[in-house]
This record gives C-alpha cells, sequence and structure tokens, in this order.
C-alpha cells in the first residue's frame, strides 16, 4: 500500500498532466457524448417521420452490437498503427455520420445503417483508443490518471446537454446533429491532439518477436514485464475472469439505468426526484471514477475491483423496497453509479498491468466486446421483464445476484496466476 503522494508521483503529473487533459477531451467529445444526449432527439425525430420509440431503440441496439463486435478489429488496428491514426480516421467518420443523420428524408433504414456505421467509428473515438498514450505516460499513478481523464466524460454530461437542448429547441433536431459533429470534430479532435502533443504515438512493433523492452513507449515497469499476446491471454484463467465480471456486471448495470426513471416512478417518486436522482446518478459516476482511481494506485487491483462491483448489489436491493424515501432511493442510485464511473479506471488498469503493452488494446477490445453485448442484453431484458411481469423485483433481485457474480470474478483474479507469454 502506498498511503500518500511521494516526489516521483508528484513528477509523473507535472510532466504529463497535459496527456490527461488530452484523454479527458478526446473521450468526453466521442462516442460517449452522442449516449449522453441521443434521448434529446427521440421526440423530435419520431414526431416527423412517425417512427415509434421502440424504432428508435432497435435502431441504438443494432449500433451498439456493430460498435461491440467492432473492438476486437479496432483493438488490433491499436495495437499496430499507435491511437492517432485511429482517431484522425473514427473522429471525422463519426461526425460525417452526424451530418448524414441531419440530412436525412424518413428513412428508417438509412438511419440504421448510419447509427451501425457510428456504432463501428464511435468505437475508435473512446477509451479503446485514447487511454494508450496515457498508460503508456503513467506508472506510478496510472489508477488516479485513468481516473481524472474518464471524468472527461462527467464533465460534458454536465456542459453540453444543456447547450445541446437549446440548439435543439431553437433550430431543431437537424442543427443538434450538425452540432455534434462540430463539437466531436472541430472542438473535440484538435483540443485533444493539441494536448496530446508528444505523447508517443505507442503503436504495436510485433513484439510477439521483439522484446518489450525494445518498445520504447512502454514504461520501465512495462519493459520488465512479459507482454501477453491476446490468444496466449485467452488461455490463461485471467482473462476469462475479468470477461466473466464484465459480462456479470454490465447486464444488470445498464438494465437497471436503462429503466432508472420508470422503475422510480414506478416507486412513488415525483418527476422532479427522479430529475435529482439522475444528477445524482451523474455525481456517483465521476466520484466512482476518481476514488477507483486514486484505490487502484495503493491496494491491490482485485480487492479494489470486488468492492466496486459489490456495492452495487446493495443499491439493487435498496430498489425493492416499496415506496422507499427519497435519501435511500438516492443512496441506491449513487451506489449504482460508483460501479458504472469504475469500470473504465479497472478494465484499463487491469489489462495493463497484467498483460502488458505491446497487445493492450486487443486484450481490451477482446473483453470489452463481451462487456458490450452484455450491456445491450440488459437494455432488452430489463424492459421485457417488467413487461412479462408487471414489475422490476425479479429483474432486481437477478441484478443483485449478478453484480455479486462479478465481484467474486474480480476477487478470484488476484488468486490466480499471471498468464505467460506464448
Amino acid at each position: 500500500m502506498k498511503p500518500r503522494f511521494e516526489a516521483a508521483d508528484r513528477a509523473e503529473w507535472r510532466s504529463h498532466w497535459r496527456i490527461v487533459l488530452g484523454v479527458a477531451i478526446g473521450m468526453g467529445t466521442g462516442v460517449a457524448l452522442y449516449l449522453l444526449v441521443s434521448s434529446l432527439f427521440v421526440t423530435r425525430i419520431t414526431e416527423e417521420f412517425g417512427w415509434s420509440r421502440g424504432d428508435m431503440s432497435l435502431a441504438a441496439g443494432v449500433a451498439y452490437i456493430a460498435g461491440a463486435l467492432s473492438l476486437a478489429v479496432i483493438g488490433r488496428l491499436l495495437d499496430r498503427h499507435g491511437y492517432r491514426r485511429i482517431v484522425l480516421v473514427c473522429v471525422p467518420g463519426l461526425a460525417l455520420v452526424y451530418l448524414g443523420a441531419a440530412s436525412i428524408e424518413g428513412s428508417f433504414l438509412i438511419y440504421t445503417l448510419l447509427m451501425v456505421v457510428a456504432g463501428v467509428f464511435g468505437t475508435g473515438t473512446g477509451a479503446i483508443s485514447y487511454t494508450r498514450p496515457l498508460i503508456a505516460a503513467f506508472d506510478r499513478q496510472r489508477g488516479l490518471a485513468l481516473g481524472v481523464a474518464a471524468s472527461g466524460i462527467s464533465v460534458t454530461a454536465m456542459l453540453v446537454p444543456p447547450l445541446l437542448a437549446v440548439v435543439i429547441a431553437t433550430y431543431g433536431w437537424r442543427a443538434g446533429f450538425v452540432a455534434m459533429a462540430v463539437i466531436t470534430a472541430g472542438i473535440g479532435l484538435p483540443l485533444a491532439l493539441w494536448f496530446l502533443r508528444g505523447a508517443k504515438n505507442e503503436r504495436h512493433v510485433d513484439t510477439e518477436a521483439l522484446a518489450l523492452s525494445e518498445l520504447p513507449e512502454a514504461t520501465e515497469a512495462e519493459r520488465r514485464a512479459p507482454s501477453i499476446p491476446l490468444r496466449a491471454a485467452m488461455r490463461g484463467a485471467q482473462f476469462w475472469l475479468l470477461a466473466i465480471a464484465l459480462v456479470a456486471i454490465n447486464i444488470p448495470g445498464s438494465g437497471i439505468m436503462g429503466q432508472l426513471a420508470p422503475l422510480l416512478s414506478d416507486q412513488g417518486l415525483s418527476d422532479a426526484a427522479i430529475g435529482i436522482a439522475l444528477s445524482v446518478y451523474a455525481m456517483g459516476l465521476m466520484a466512482g471514477r476518481l476514488l477507483t482511481g486514486f484505490a487502484l494506485d495503493r491496494l491491490p487491483v482485485a480487492r479494489v475491483a470486488a468492492f466496486m462491483t459489490g456495492v452495487p448489489a446493495l443499491g439493487a436491493l435498496i430498489l425493492l423496497l416499496p415506496e422507499p424515501h427519497l435519501a435511500i432511493a438516492l443512496l441506491a442510485v449513487a451506489l449504482l453509479g460508483l460501479q458504472q464511473g469504475s469500470e473504465l479506471d479497472l478494465l484499463a488498469y487491469f489489462i495493463s498491468r497484467n498483460f502488458g503493452f505491446g497487445h493492450y488494446s486487443a486484450i481490451f477490445g477482446a473483453i470489452a466486446a463481451a462487456g458490450a453485448l452484455a450491456t445491450a442484453s440488459g437494455l432488452v431484458l430489463f424492459g421485457q421483464v417488467h413487461d412479462f411481469t408487471g414489475t422490476y423485483t425479479i429483474a432486481l433481485i437477478v441484478g443483485a445476484i449478478a453484480f455479486l457474480v462479478g465481484a467474486a470474478a474480480f476477487f478470484a483474479t488476484g488468486r490466480v496466476a499471471r498468464p505467460l507469454p506464448a
């Protein structure tokens, strides 16, 4: 355990704070931003074209699956070509999708195809790309750096939606998509790359044949550690425990949050109280990112992961209470937010520490793909369970159990041997 900042920790931040800021801007203005504001477009588009909300959710689900399936491919490309080439293709590609969406004339098929393309390009605008330069720069303070950078998503979640809502209300939803293109490619990308200038544009140099110690972009800790190829990683228990953990927590995590507003409404909370709950969730997200990052640099990663993954089980059980007091409901939502906020920190930190640097993105992509598919499943299953039973009781009970399964899988990663290079 490392209880306090040391001189080397402060030196690492002084040298690389710009990278953290650049990564925060990049992730905050990538596809994660659209996931946070997409609901602003739903009512306007359905009213103009006569589509149902079910149609819109179907298109979103297909796009999510497309993004999940592309994660492994994007990961391999990142390992081979570095993050700059990928974001310079994917960010403008995502912006072009926004402009295409602003130009549609009522074809649901075209809209769905655009969302699929957005899912593919959007994959390269998220954590799998932008965490690479940060991990290459930070060793001692990697956990906290990841937490601070991931908070960029929370900051944009607070700043952009009110401004975008004004644009849509004043000029229409098409102008909203144009604004998204400007924010993503016109503001976010240039700023991110400006702050990231000087960061090593790390790329894979056939580390199956070349020792990692010869890679100049790796940190000193990673020069001393083996780099594990994806196939070798998949032969080890740690890879599958991490995948099981991510699947287990993403099904209830996405399911509960996707149904949170109607769930709280069913329990008697007013619209104003639900709005407060959503704000508390956003604060929980940021707190989870920062607390997890701070803890990862000081405590065993498996224990941190198990704790942060286990606490939302209590939140799910609290939501089973009939007509809970507002303060109790807010506690449950905050616990769920803590877990959702910790996920990125845990995944990036665990992979970089246990599998090395040379194949980081390929392994990240493979595990994140399983988690993304679980997220899509959770979004559908929780709503379907409610439609079938008339309540969320069964979904919440199963969700609490799933969180505990995920916590157990994370804890078990600390009990098995690290994988060996092929």
